[in-house]
């Protein structure tokens, strides 16, 4: 891994962090240079203010409640009905109401937030997706649940009590609520400028604190499970095969079985565990972890 600036503003000590935390245990962090200004608040208002945004970009999220419930409206555009656009006052009236906010890979939309996104991928190797939550006074946005990715949470704005549960002890469980999160293993409130790690799997909830909204930034950094390693596996094994694609004799059918097997067991005495999920992660990082672009356009081209 990297040791960027970005990284050192989320936990600190790099090493200390990646020795002692990372894919281990949850943990609360007091950086001197924490991230809080790359999105606020007032960048969710103005981002809702807009216009632009779509589902599902957008949800807001209540007990048992549709998360798009009476936030969005259609509009007519270029003479097509889009029916999907978030509408502004109706997401404030369902906060005056309790529901929280969730903003959705800002990354794809936000420059600053994408920059900082896409250093941080780089320092791990991972694509790094990020999310906004606003949460009014003592509300909870989602019950304990699970997410498939490693977590750090940026506290912004007020202050969040977070309860956080062991993470799995094997690799058979599954994201989402979680019926049986498991023991607690921390209880704490944190505070702007403080941030929170969540081992990927560790189940967890949490409730704004101190009678005023909380805001806080969720950088997630995924990772691969068996689907990925599969799938490169798949075009490992399918690299230099040259076969005719419908042999019509059944002698040619054997040779081509033959000829694949041997192909195949070859193929596979020469790639090692480690080389495979480097792989993987790669192809994960090529397809989801792309530089921030910023369009020139003030200079006509002739």
């Amino acid at each position: 891994m990297n040791d960027s600036m970005i990284l050192r503003n989320l936990v600190g000590d790099v090493p200390a962090f990646l020795a002692e935390s990372w894919r281990r245990v949850p943990t609360v962090l007091r950086p001197t240079q924490p991230p809080v200004g790359v999105f606020t608040v007032r960048d969710l208002e103005l981002s809702l203010a807009g216009g632009l945004l779509r589902a599902p970009y957008v949800a807001v999220l209540g007990a048992g409640e549709n998360p798009l419930d009476g936030i969005v409206a259609p509009r007519t555009v270029a003479d097509r009905h889009l029916p999907d656009y978030v509408d502004p006052e109706k997401v404030s009236r369902r906060v005056a109401e309790g529901a929280s906010v969730l903003l959705r890979n800002i990354e794809h939309w936000h420059a600053p937030t994408a920059a900082l996104a896409y250093e941080l991928g780089t320092d791990l190797g991972r694509p790094v997706e990020a999310f906004f939550f606003l949460t009014p006074a003592e509300r909870q946005a989602l019950p304990p649940h699970r997410d498939d990715a490693d977590v750090f949470v940026v506290q912004v704005q007020g202050q969040k009590e977070w309860t956080v549960h062991s993470t799995p002890t094997d690799g058979r469980w599954d994201r989402g609520r979680a019926e049986q999160p498991g023991q607690v293993v921390l209880r704490v409130r944190l505070a702007p400028g403080e941030v929170l790690y969540l081992p990927r799997g560790a189940a967890h909830s949490a409730v704004a604190a101190d009678g005023s909204t909380s805001a806080h930034l969720s950088l997630t950094v995924r990772d691969i499970g068996v689907a990925h390693l599969g799938a490169v596996v798949q075009r490992y094994l399918a690299a230099e095969l040259e076969l005719p694609p419908r042999p019509v004799e059944e002698t040619g059918l054997l040779d081509t079985a033959a000829r694949l097997l041997e192909h195949q067991r070859t193929r596979l005495a020469d790639l090692t565990p480690q080389e495979l999920l480097d792989a993987a992660r790669a192809a994960a990082l090529a397809l989801r972890h792309k530089p921030p672009t910023t369009p020139c356009l003030g200079e006509a081209r002739r």
